[in-house]
């Protein structure tokens, strides 16, 4: 072999511990050749293809850099790390990454010590620029280091790591890292390093990640004998965990006990920790102002210990609260804080919150374009870190926002009927109903009806209720609607929305309170009702709720059946239909121009339900058939059938069915 081609490769080979690419300037210090020297060798090496130079850059080319290396044998890597090494610390001493890299190579030459010292100032110094992918990446190197030595702290540098990818938003490999730690703890009977597996991650509400970090608590607590302040903190995420996996809070009693015994314990974390899961166990909508005095707190702990990582929590449950109250300025300056947080922290969790946030608000005040280019962000955003509940919440808003548009819905929003508890059967006729299939919803609601109060203290509470009041509204079922408006009475200056802001909302709870009254036929609580829907979308900005309360408020009016309401509602269908056209609301405006044009028409005052049921009396059904044919109570047909004849001053099945007759021959507004 030509002995200058010798030479560049052993050249290339002490190379090769710098990385794929370098400066000339950096290969000249480890190489110590002179300047003419080493651009013949490097020369060299371009014409044998083993790297390129470009503008004072070195590269490798592909798999060249791997075959030097492995080249150099055991003993010349560790021997070359060293010299790069100490030529870093001479030439660029403020480069603690590059120096702590070749420390860590060098182990076998310098010793475990001084490698393990750079690692940790670098992957510290990586952490102050929260830069959490690249202090991971340095802790991964220090964990490998360490248990390449067989040294104890290899399972406390991983758990450094996994808190560095919980932080870059990498979940599941947060997971999947203490996951293995938690498996070397167990054989080495290390209690405390299991239960620091067991903490890193909080906040993933995906069921399998809620599932194995409960059984790491599970084992942990069985380990940590009487650490007081370990068993407070494992506990506290005990319970946050089962409240995720459970979706209504049952551990109240436990969370107050563990409160007080973090409190004893005089340890903050435990502290910050412990009121964490008492808000979750608070999670129902009669606990709003508990939740706030808890943020207040909470956050007050963390400014006063300099716990800036767990800033986040306190900040998204104002979201939280503010939201559910309708209290704008307060949610504005709610979601702001938690935007200024995420971006100040680099922390990917709450920027996922702080975004999906924004994405609620914008689906609150009827921008859906923006409500989707904000959910499709966060969703992004939540993939890298395989956050499966996130992608869930994405899909949610998205259906809305695509009902309400007129865009094709999506089919697989919620689990179907047969998935998930009884309870979720409402949330799927509730999909099918806002998507024109009231058959299915009809299939659905009579089965859902028992379970109704299933998610009683979960932050879904007032989202179930709102949906079985959507499914009898657009059934038109009479019957339900007391029971409805009993469990939604208590709230009606609330919106209708979800954990932290980040599902969508349904607007006033009001305008739901005024539909069941209408089904129901107190008049004095529809317009009290209604009204009260109408002032507080407006005060929130829900324009499209408040186009939405418009058409409500008139088809209730309409369905009283009075001469003096028409031109009442005549008005609203009118602003209603304008207002649609303004967001892009299609259906809403196509049914409010259609019920509009109708009434101006003097066409039949019936809704399309009791159109329905006059066709199937028509045809001589009687009651009970007619409750079979539509999936509705005998019940309800009754007081169908009752309202027709109201309406139409009419007496008796006979003379309702005389007058389906003579309208449909006469072809009188009988299109549904």
């Amino acid at each position: 072999m030509d002995t200058n081609v010798g030479a560049a490769r052993d050249l290339i080979g002490a190379l090769s511990v710098l990385g794929d690419a370098f400066d000339v300037q950096l290969a000249a210090e480890i190489s110590g050749l002179a300047p003419v020297d080493l651009l013949r060798a490097l020369g060299i090496a371009q014409a044998e293809g083993l790297v390129s130079v470009e503008r004072g850059l070195v590269r490798f080319d592909p798999g060249r850099r791997e075959k030097a290396y492995r080249d150099l044998g055991p003993h010349g890597q560790a021997t070359a790390h060293a010299h790069a090494a100490k030529v870093l610390e001479q030439l660029r001493p403020r480069d603690l990454r590059s120096i702590a890299e070749q420390r860590a190579g060098a182990a076998a030459v310098l010793g475990l010590e001084p490698a393990l010292g750079a690692l940790d100032a670098a992957a510290r110094a990586s952490e102050r620029a929260l830069d959490w992918e690249a202090a991971a990446e340095l802790w991964r190197l220090a964990s490998e280091t360490a248990a390449r030595a067989h040294d104890v702290r290899a399972g406390p540098l991983a758990i450094a790591r996994a808190r560095c990818l919980f932080r870059a938003g990498l979940f599941a490999e947060a997971v999947t890292l203490c996951r293995s730690v938690a498996s070397e703890a167990r054989a080495a009977d290390d209690g405390r390093l299991l239960a620091d597996a067991a903490l890193v991650v909080r906040g993933i509400a995906d069921q399998d990640t809620c599932a194995v970090l409960l059984d790491l608590c599970r084992d942990a607590l069985r380990s940590v004998g009487d650490d007081v302040v370990l068993r407070s903190r494992l506990r506290s995420q005990m319970i946050m965990l089962s409240s995720d996996l459970a979706r209504v809070p049952t551990e109240a009693a436990a969370a107050q006990q563990n409160l007080r015994a973090a409190e004893r314990s005089a340890d903050v974390r435990a502290l910050v920790d412990a009121l964490h899961a008492m808000h979750m166990v608070l999670a129902g909508p009669l606990n709003v102002a508990r939740r706030l005095e808890i943020a207040d707190r909470a956050e007050r702990v963390c400014r006063d210990a300099d716990l800036e990582d767990d800033l986040a929590w306190p900040l998204g449950w104002r979201v939280d609260a503010y939201f559910q109250l309708g209290q704008r300025p307060a949610l504005d300056n709610a979601i702001a804080r938690l935007e200024e947080y995420a971006d100040r922290r680099h922390d990917a969790l709450a920027t996922w919150r702080a975004t999906m946030a924004r994405a609620a608000l914008a689906q609150h005040e009827g921008r859906f374009d923006d409500a989707v280019r904000f959910g499709t962000e966060a969703v992004e955003l939540a993939a890298r870190g395989n956050h499966q509940a996130a992608d869930f919440t994405y899909r949610i808003l998205a259906f809305w926002c695509r009902v309400k548009t007129g865009g094709r819905p999506m089919d697989d929003v919620v689990p179907g009927p047969r998935g998930g508890p009884d309870v979720v059967r409402i949330f799927w006729a509730m999909v099918t109903a806002e998507a024109g299939d009231l058959e299915t919803a009809a299939a659905l609601f009579p089965s859902a009806l028992p379970v109704m109060d299933e998610l009683n203290g979960s932050d879904l509470q007032v989202a179930t209720h709102v949906a079985f009041a959507i499914v009898a509204w657009a059934l038109e079922d009479a019957e339900a609607a007391p029971a409805i408006y009993a469990r939604l009475a208590p709230f009606p200056e609330e919106l209708c929305v979800t954990s932290s802001g980040q599902g969508p909302s349904a607007g006033s709870v009001s305008r739901y309170l005024g539909q069941m009254a209408a089904l129901m036929g107190d008049w004095d609580r529809v317009e009290a009702d209604f009204a009260r829907a109408m002032r507080r979308n407006l005060e929130t900005g829900a324009r499209g709720e408040v186009a939405e309360t418009r058409f409500d408020w008139a088809k209730a009016l309409l369905r009283r059946g009075l001469a003096r309401d028409r031109q009442r509602a005549s008005a609203m269908l009118e602003a209603a239909e304008r207002e649609a056209a303004e967001l892009g609301m299609q259906p809403l405006g196509r049914r409010a121009a259609e019920a509009g044009a109708a009434l101006k028409a003097g066409r039949s005052r019936l809704t399309n339900r009791e159109l329905e049921i006059a066709a199937l009396v028509a045809d001589g059904l009687t009651n009970k058939e007619v409750a079979a044919r539509l999936r509705i109570s005998v019940r309800t047909s009754e007081n169908h059938l009752l309202n027709i004849m109201n309406k139409l001053g009419l007496d008796n099945r006979a003379q309702v069915a005389a007058w389906f007759a003579r309208t449909r021959s006469a072809g009188e507004g009988l299109t549904r």
